[in-house]
């Protein structure tokens, strides 16, 4: 059984030729030569990102509305949410100009989630009005907070900075304003996001990806390299996700695990999976979010364009529908996974009044 509608809750907008991100001045000086620009954005780049996305092309190339709408092919997609994506501009307020961006889009998204320094408090104050006073579609914040002990997985923060003080203020901060946090972390951090919940059960989270276990199926930057190295990954993984899903402020994102990243390896093969290998590869993962969260504080989404170096988006969202189909799962609870979820949790408004 198809889904009613869907709404995918984490898809990233960009256009390296026209606004600000790292990449940027490559593509703009090297983007007539594709191979080029691939070399020279290898060169400029350290290794554990190059190794992270797998393949420059998604990263380098726009990723816009038009672009997504053909990726979805024969799936219907009601509308999206953004989650900020790397957007470069400096100053306390350049993060403000990708929501201006996004809201400008002739179709903008149906909820953005910006990019704010939760451990500054004068700074978060200042983006947070900012951000707000820029799109009346912004939901939440998504700082990113992942770090990994193994030198050759790309670390994007100070591992202590989750735990400490400083982002426990900023977060508590985004709940009294009403505003969701979207918590990118890997597996190894999960307990500290389950204590990070309890402390400030106020502040609603998405914990995106499941928590993104690298190694989970192979290898991977040292990690996941024999069976017994995935086994006690997979474990501590399923630990940390049970500890999380405790806190009822927290819910989860069924996605993500298709990026290089967690193993699967399927952006190294000459040829895209098919649906019933996607299914057999994330089938077993998902139902655990869904046993573990319960259906209604979990959601399905693309993470595109990151997750397409992997699998085709009308193939994702294929095996999706045949996962839930074969779970026993009621008609409202497929429907919520696809898109009430997302719906409620992000306070969709399906045609947003012009401000």
């Amino acid at each position: 059984m198809s889904p009613t509608r869907i709404i995918d809750p984490h898809v990233h907008y960009w256009d390296p030729r026209t606004t600000p991100r790292q990449i940027s001045p490559l593509v703009k000086m090297f983007g007539r030569w594709p191979r080029l620009l691939d070399w020279a954005g290898r060169k400029a780049t350290p290794t554990p990102l190059v190794d992270f996305v797998g393949d420059t092309r998604y990263v380098v190339a726009p990723h816009l509305p038009a672009t997504f709408s053909a990726d979805s092919g024969h799936h219907h997609v009601d509308g999206i949410v953004h989650v900020e994506a790397g957007w470069s501009s400096r100053g306390v307020l350049g993060p403000v100009g990708e929501t201006q961006w996004l809201d400008r889009l002739e179709e903008p998204p149906l909820a953005i989630i910006g990019h704010a320094n939760l451990s500054d408090p004068a700074a978060l104050e200042r983006q947070l009005d900012a951000h707000s006073l820029a799109s009346g579609r912004l939901r939440g914040i998504r700082d990113t907070v992942s770090a990994h002990p193994a030198p050759v997985v790309h670390t994007w923060t100070d591992p202590a900075r989750l735990s400490s003080d400083e982002f426990r203020n900023g977060y508590a901060t985004l709940g009294e304003r009403q505003l969701s946090f979207e918590m990118w972390c890997y597996s190894n951090q999960l307990l500290e996001v389950a204590a990070l919940a309890d402390a400030v059960p106020t502040t609603k989270t998405m914990l995106d990806h499941m928590g993104t276990p690298a190694g989970l199926a192979g290898p991977f930057g040292g990690v996941g390299e024999t069976a017994a190295d995935r086994d006690r990954i997979k474990k501590q993984w399923h630990e940390g996700l049970q500890a999380v899903a405790e806190h009822r402020n927290v819910h989860v994102k069924l996605s993500g695990l298709l990026m290089p990243i967690c193993g699967f390896a399927f952006h190294e093969r000459p040829s895209p999976p098919s649906t019933s290998e996607v299914v057999d590869a994330l089938g077993p993962h998902i139902l655990f979010g869904i046993e573990t969260f319960g259906a209604k504080r979990c959601m399905l989404a693309s993470n595109f364009p990151m997750d397409k170096v992997s699998v085709s988006y009308e193939t994702l969202y294929d095996a999706f529908i045949e996962i839930v189909a074969n779970a026993g799962l009621s008609a409202a609870e497929q429907d919520a996974l696809f898109a009430d979820n997302a719906a409620a949790f992000y306070r969709l408004v399906e045609e947003p009044k012009d401000e």
